[in-house]
């Protein structure tokens, strides 16, 4: 029997060792790429889970608003007829805001005072009352360019609901302002999707309480602007089940609970200290 010498015994031992640290050290690393590759495997995961609403009952949807300007021509032909006042009431079939009028003078002026009121609901009954009316423009001195260019009350800001009247006079108390002649009093003279104007009188004194100074009927000359409001719903409610591709860049830290298939490759870097338990065998060959 062949005995071997204490310097094989010791090279055996040796190799014997090193084989192991080897082998624990590659189980460890493997057992380190285990836990990274699972809670990445498993943050990709979360990132595309779906968390339920679980207030949904108290979720209330914000409405999405937006406005848009349109406008409606009152009377458009020059016919030569005026007074200091036009009184007209309008109907709306949308949510608009009234934000301007434009009429006709009868001469090319400035420092003209104009006014103009207005109430909720239809003049008929109050022409020459001023209980209810509300001033809502007054300007001393404004620039008036005649019978072919119109001037503009801008600023105004004034809301009708949708199925609602608003009335308005237009005051000016010593230059005329130019309408033309109607058929009817209350008969519907121009309308659009959004709006409704009706024929009006003339009045030659401002509340003053004397029917016998009104005009009837008589059509503004001008065009009156408006916004409209548009209220619409916002888009779905989130769907229940997570997109079928998950996010392209994951987030940079990974969850604390790892997934439960590990990736199916090691890492490239072996860890520095050997695992706590090393395989019962070494490999066959020793390591060069």
């Amino acid at each position: 029997m062949h005995l071997l010498a204490p310097t094989d015994i010791s090279w055996a031992i040796k190799t014997t060792a090193l084989q192991h640290i080897l082998i624990a050290t590659t189980f460890f690393s493997m057992g380190i790429n285990f836990t990274m590759a699972t809670e990445s495997s498993y943050q990709s995961t979360e990132t595309r889970a779906y968390i339920p609403f679980t207030e949904s009952h108290e979720w209330i949807r914000q409405l999405e608003t937006t406005f848009s300007a349109s406008s409606i021509s009152l009377s458009t032909a020059d016919e030569g007829y005026g007074n200091f006042g036009a009184m007209f009431y309008v109907k709306a079939n949308s949510d608009v805001t009234i934000t301007s009028l434009d009429f006709y003078g009868a001469r090319i002026e400035a420092g003209v005072p104009v006014q103009l009121y207005g109430r909720p609901g239809k003049y008929v009954g109050h022409e020459t009352n001023s209980t209810g009316w509300t001033l809502i423009y007054d300007n001393a001195s404004m620039e008036l360019f005649g019978r072919t260019s119109p001037a503009s009350l801008s600023g105004l800001d004034v809301n009708v609901l949708p199925g609602q009247f608003h009335s308005f006079v237009l005051w000016s108390p010593n230059r005329k302002i130019m309408y033309n002649p109607g058929t009817v009093e209350e008969a519907l003279y121009s309308s659009n999707e959004y709006i409704e104007f009706y024929e009006g009188v003339g009045i030659e004194a401002l509340f003053n309480g004397d029917p016998t100074s009104l005009s009837i009927p008589r059509i503004l000359r001008g065009e009156l602007h408006f916004d409209v409001k548009f209220t619409g719903q916002p888009s779905s409610v989130p769907s229940n089940s997570p997109s079928a591709v998950p996010s392209a860049i994951p987030s940079q830290n990974p969850t604390s609970v790892p997934s439960r298939q590990p990736s199916l490759q090691p890492s490239s870097q072996l860890s520095s200290s050997p695992s706590a338990t090393p395989s019962q065998s070494p490999s066959s060959q020793p390591t060069q």
